[in-house]
């Protein structure tokens, strides 16, 4: 760099003085004094010059800045020199703005004011036309991946600060990417011009009034997911201090202008990308893969960390986040308050309580009342369920592990549905915790579920031909899947060996962790709409498959806390600690079958052709002798 000759060069003025400005973190900023001016000099990264779009990407960004200035939101523009916005002088790239009075904001010095005027102004700049500006305005598939155990072998890894707490985190990394890019994609419908990075560091207040700088990363991109963005760094995030009030206050003042109609969750979950991005490029730059600028490394490496730490906060804090959003853009058009109020007044055990809507549901509505749990079955399809489960409450009553209802009413009186009152019961479920223990705790909780699962799956019922049932199934599911060949007709007749014998008993059939509340180490088993006749190892398919897609089932609370890395050893724990199932002949094989099933329903579901892959997989290479024709070959094996 040489500032000084810059200047000069450019006819600048005489340099007084220099002074570094801190709160860069890809470039290099100056405070440039001269005898005609006071500058702030912009000195570019030259590994991010070195890529083929930069320069052109630079040029965009200030064409931007332009059009919101030219539409009265405050902002910092490059000034032109040459006509140019970037000026190469020898080896570096430089860009140009006027010195601005004023300061930044630490996030102990914002205020709901601020954040007012912040939610304001990004409404504003997601409002601005720019079909000027003949930008690519097409959607594109974000397709981001790394390879998270590379870094790992880096010679200089081992060196770095972050050393541990990468290899305590890398590993669920890949699922929670993965799944990021996923809903990313979902959600990626709408653009507008967007900043991009409007946090605390890119705007100055001078008396009370903001500036925005630093457009160097506006694009067209999706603006949900900057205002999400946005409100999270100007609530204290940033430094662990997130304040509910300011991120509110933020969504409130935007949506005044722009409407927000956008999927929510996916919004929020596809933010990650950029969060892995960041990470991504620091530790590159960090471990010498892309500069050998000592300062550089050393900010990077100090990122790494930073950045590990947020993106874990951030995982926690998206079922706040989304209950927000979902609070102050109504998400949910149907209100059945109204029918709560009215079963409140009819029954003496809620009378004159004050309730609240506790859960949006998949099926049902759910109201806390004091200490009560109202569900009402408000879909009508659901109903047949919902009687179920009423009949298996009153049949089980003296269970300790399950939920006592008062009061059921499926005669439509009162509301048009049918509904439950239930006693509360205060806990998390088992997905809120589960990340959290240790091996010896997981075990306890599992050895808590045997004893609870023993309870109804002990239960005298009557016999039903479940082979039967599972080759119908199984049949009719290989049917609409158009899968035929001698593959699936010994996979058909393997079922009457591996089904030939069954110990019936009555199953939850709905096994995981969102149905188990956890309490000072007292465990209970909730919502028993599929509860039905059949062999207890049937209970168990879910947690079957919680070794690769344990967040299937898992809620908007908990889906992004919860990955496959925790989750190895589980259904093993199970196998062997229980008894009765270890035992069941073929065990391991009949998992594979519920397995199959459910893929194919899910092909069905989605047409996709990835899991008709799995579902070939598994037969050709996993647990289930398709070559075997009959039982004694089989045992033989």
């Amino acid at each position: 760099m040489d500032i000084e000759l810059f200047c000069k060069e450019n006819e600048l003025g005489n340099v007084i003085n220099i002074s570094k400005i801190t709160g860069g973190l890809m470039h290099k900023m100056f405070k440039v004094e001269t005898d005609k001016g006071i500058y702030c000099v912009k000195v570019l990264n030259p590994e991010v010059m070195k890529r083929d779009t930069a320069y052109n990407n630079f040029v965009i960004s200030e064409n931007i800045s332009n059009l919101a200035k030219d539409n009265n939101i405050p902002v910092s523009s490059a000034l032109l020199i040459n006509n140019n916005f970037i000026t190469k002088y020898k080896n570096n790239y430089y860009m140009l703005f006027d010195y601005i009075e004023g300061k930044t904001l630490k996030d102990d010095e914002i205020t709901i004011d601020h954040c007012k005027k912040i939610g304001n102004i990004l409404s504003k700049i997601h409002n601005l036309d720019y079909k000027s500006l003949n930008l690519d305005d097409s959607i594109k598939e974000d397709k981001f991946y790394v390879e998270w155990d590379e870094y790992i072998n880096n010679p200089n890894f081992n060196n770095m600060k972050y050393k541990v707490l990468y290899l305590n985190n890398y590993k669920k990394y890949y699922s929670i990417l993965k799944r990021s890019v996923e809903r990313f994609n979902n959600s990626n419908t709408e653009l507008s011009i967007c900043h991009r990075d409007l946090d605390p560091k890119n705007v100055m207040w001078n008396n009370n009034n903001p500036i925005i700088i630093d457009w160097e990363s506006a694009s067209l991109s999706n603006p949900y997911r900057e205002l999400i963005e946005t409100a999270l760094s100007w609530s204290g995030f940033l430094s662990n201090n997130f304040d509910e009030n300011k991120f509110k206050v933020i969504i409130e003042e935007y949506i005044r202008n722009k409407e927000f109609n956008h999927n929510r969750y996916n919004t929020i979950c596809g933010n990650l990308i950029n969060k892995f991005k960041w990470l991504n490029y620091n530790l590159k730059r960090s471990l010498g893969i892309i500069t050998n600028d000592i300062e550089e490394k050393k900010l990077a490496e100090n990122e790494v960390i930073k950045t590990i730490d947020e993106i874990n906060r951030y995982i926690e804090l998206i079922p706040t986040m989304y209950k927000i959003v979902c609070d102050l853009t109504k998400e949910e058009n149907n209100n059945y308050d109204k029918y709560i109020e009215q079963i409140i007044n009819s029954n003496k055990l809620l009378k004159d309580k004050k309730y609240k809507k506790i859960s949006i549901g998949f099926t049902n509505t759910i109201y806390e009342v004091d200490n009560y749990i109202v569900r009402i079955c408000t879909d009508i399809n659901n109903e047949d369920r919902f009687i179920n489960e009423i009949n298996f409450y009153n049949n089980n009553s003296n269970n300790k592990y399950i939920p006592k209802i008062y009061i059921s009413d499926i005669s439509k009186e009162i509301i048009p549905y049918c509904y439950q009152i239930m006693k509360k019961i205060e806990g998390k479920t088992l997905y809120e915790i589960w990340y959290k223990l240790n091996d010896k705790e997981r075990l306890n909780i599992i050895l808590k579920i045997i004893e609870i699962l023993k309870t109804i799956h002990n239960k005298k019922v009557d016999n039903i031909d479940f082979n039967k049932y599972i080759k119908i199934t199984l049949g009719t599911l290989l049917f609409k899947s158009n899968l035929t060949g001698e593959i699936f007709d010994k996979l058909l007749n393997n079922c009457d060996i591996y089904f030939k014998d069954n110990k019936l008993g009555l199953l939850h059939n709905d096994l995981h962790f969102d149905n188990f509340i956890y309490n000072n180490g007292e465990l209970k088993l909730i919502d028993f709409e599929r509860s039905m006749i059949g062999p207890i190892d049937y209970d168990f398919r879910i947690f079957n498959r919680y070794k690769e897609v344990p967040w299937k089932w898992a809620s908007y609370n908990t889906d992004m806390i919860t990955n496959e890395v925790d989750y190895q050893e589980l259904m093993d724990m199970f196998i062997d600690n229980y008894q009765e199932l270890s035992s069941i002949p073929y065990l391991k094989e009949r998992l594979e079958v519920y397995k199959i099933i459910d893929l194919l329903n899910e092909y069905i579901n989605t047409k996709d052709s990835d899991i008709l892959e799995k579902v070939n997989y598994i037969i050709e290479e996993g647990e289930i002798n398709y070559g075997i024709n009959n039982e004694k070959n089989i045992r033989e094996i």
